[in-house]
C-alpha cells in the first residue's frame, strides 16, 4: 500500500520544511496553469500535466539535481548541493525521502503537491498503457490510464550532466524523492524511452526532470 505525503511526515521522514521551455525563454511561474490528473490509480495520486519550468503539457521545464530547488548551468560533484560525499540523505542520517525543504515541487506549490516517490512512480507504469507519442512537435510518451482513460504526457528532455545537454527528443528521466540506499550518492528515477518505461537510479548531482504528484 502506498504512503500518502502526510504519513512521511507523521513518521519523521519528511522533517520541516536551464529554464528550456519550447515556446520562451522567460519564466512564466506567475502564470502556473498546472492541472492533476486523475488517472484513477489505486493509491488516489494524481500526477501534474506538466514538469516544473514548464507552462505547457508539451514543454520540457527545467532540469534538476536531486535534492536541489533551483536550475542552473552546470550539474556536477563539485557543484552540488551535498557534494561528493551527500553529507545530506546517507546511511548516518538515515533519511531516504526528500523533505520538503529540499522538495522543489512542494516549494514551487506551496505544499500542495511533491515528488513522486518510487512507489508512486511504480504505480503510475504498473497502472497505464504507454506509447510513443508526437504532441505540437514534441515527441514522448503518453502515459493512458487502464482504469478510467485519463492520460498524461512526459516529452523526451534528456538531462544535462556536467554542462552538456543529452537524450534530447530520445529519452527522459525524471526524479522520484526516494533514495536508493545501497548507494547514497544515487536516487531512483523514471526512465522514458521509444518503446518502455522502467525505474532505474542516477548519481544525484545529475539534472534531470521533474513532475509533481498531489495526494488525493
Amino acid at each position: 500500500m502506498l504512503k500518502k505525503f502526510s504519513e512521511f511526515i507523521e513518521e519523521g521522514m519528511w522533517g520541516s520544511a536551464l529554464r528550456r521551455s519550447n515556446t520562451s525563454e522567460e519564466r512564466r511561474e506567475d502564470k502556473d496553469n498546472t492541472q492533476y490528473i486523475d488517472l484513477g490509480l489505486p493509491s488516489g495520486t494524481l500526477w501534474a500535466d506538466r514538469n516544473i519550468g514548464a507552462t505547457e503539457p508539451e514543454e520540457y521545464g527545467d532540469f534538476y539535481a536531486w535534492g536541489e530547488t533551483e536550475p542552473k548551468k552546470e550539474y556536477t560533484w563539485n557543484t552540488y548541493k551535498w557534494d561528493v560525499y551527500c553529507t545530506k540523505y546517507n546511511k548516518k542520517d538515515g533519511k531516504t525521502v526528500l523533505e520538503p525543504e529540499d522538495d522543489v515541487v512542494y516549494l514551487k506549490t506551496k505544499g500542495e503537491a511533491h515528488i513522486p516517490t518510487e512507489e508512486q512512480i511504480k504505480e503510475l507504469i504498473d497502472n497505464t498503457t504507454s506509447k510513443y507519442k508526437t504532441i505540437n512537435g514534441i515527441v514522448g510518451r503518453l502515459y493512458k490510464s487502464n482504469i478510467n482513460d485519463n492520460t498524461i504526457f512526459l516529452p523526451f528532455a534528456g538531462n544535462c550532466d556536467v554542462s552538456s545537454i543529452t537524450g534530447i527528443k530520445r529519452f527522459s528521466r525524471y526524479w522520484s524523492s526516494s533514495l536508493y540506499s545501497p548507494n547514497h550518492q544515487m536516487a531512483y528515477y523514471l526512465y522514458a524511452i521509444y518503446d518502455n518505461s522502467v525505474i532505474f537510479v542516477k548519481d544525484r548531482y545529475v539534472g534531470l526532470s521533474v513532475r509533481g504528484v498531489k495526494d488525493k
